[in-house]
């Protein structure tokens, strides 16, 4: 399939998938629908996204696109948690953390998580520790890091050479 031969309405069609809500956590809310309703991303942008991990999180597009990949390796959770952690360390006023610190480990550490996220048993008990010790914006700091290192070693490079972002790139370049 030759993508550049589609017209807009061929590939707006082939990419509906990315449409669809999906039901659960509310750290991501509606950003895909977002994104989708905004101008596509221009070919740079879908090359700039081979950069890095950090360029592609912090292109609404492309964490979009990135999600829907991450769903489908049933993965999509470590996303959620990076970025449920991202909005953590922003909480004002910061009375309310402790809170947000609970709701975080309960969805994604603790082993009675509706989504754990696989992390070393040390870094589970590093964060609990510094739980412990008192909330702050860094108490999940050491279980973030790793659970961007998988991302960035593993799920990153596959979407890399994953035929969605194939298409994306030929598409825009085009």
């Amino acid at each position: 399939l030759v993508l550049y031969d589609l017209s807009a309405t061929d590939v707006r069609s082939r990419l509906a998938f990315l449409r669809r809500r999906k039901n659960g956590t509310g750290y991501h809310g509606n950003s895909l629908e977002k994104a989708l309703r905004n101008t596509r991303p221009s070919g740079g942008e879908v090359l700039s996204w081979a950069d890095s991990l950090e360029a592609l999180l912090t292109n609404q597009y492309g964490q979009a696109v990135f999600r829907h990949f991450l769903r489908l390796e049933f993965s999509e959770e470590n996303l959620d948690f990076w970025l449920a952690v991202e909005k953590f360390k922003k909480t004002r006023p910061l009375n309310k953390m402790a809170a947000r610190a609970a709701k975080i480990y309960e969805e994604f550490i603790s082993t009675n998580a509706t989504r754990q996220v696989n992390m070393d048993s040390s870094v589970i008990e590093s964060t609990n520790q510094s739980l412990r010790l008192g909330v702050s914006s860094a108490s999940f700091q050491l279980a973030q890091d790793q659970i961007f290192g998988l991302m960035e070693t593993d799920s990153y490079p596959r979407f890399l050479k994953s035929p969605l972002y194939a298409q994306l790139a030929n598409h825009n370049t085009h």
